[in-house]
């Protein structure tokens, strides 16, 4: 770890940064200062957001599994099959040819939606 008068200045530019936007959240960080040196008070910054990294993971991890689950749905979907993909897409191209609705024509897909594994 290196000491305070150690640091260029562009570092000491960001730990300072750092600092000051951290005591609008954590007003103790100046009794920090005082008492115990920047490099503890940056320290003790770092394990004060510690908490906040940690949710920031778990939100990405639930993300993550949110897609994967979506893609794997979509992959074992009856749409993504070839043959219920054509008679379903054949059905919905002539239903909106013939009533000039797209609405009624996409209802054409949701029984392959809805009825996943009893098609395949």
């Amino acid at each position: 770890m290196k000491l305070w008068n150690d640091l260029s200045l562009v570092q000491k530019v960001g730990v300072g940064v750092a600092i000051l936007l951290a005591a609008i959240v954590l007003p103790e960080i100046a009794i920090l200062i005082q008492f115990g040196g920047m490099e503890i008070a940056f320290g003790l910054i770092l394990v004060g957001l510690t908490p906040a990294i940690n949710g920031l993971k778990f939100q990405y991890k639930r993300a993550r599994n949110a897609l994967w689950l979506a893609a794997f749905s979509l992959q074992q979907s009856a749409s993504a099959k070839p043959p219920v993909f054509a008679v379903q897409a054949t059905f919905c191209v002539a239903a909106l040819c013939f009533t000039g609705s797209l609405m009624f024509a996409l209802s054409f897909f949701m029984p392959a939606m809805l009825f996943n594994g009893a098609l395949v």
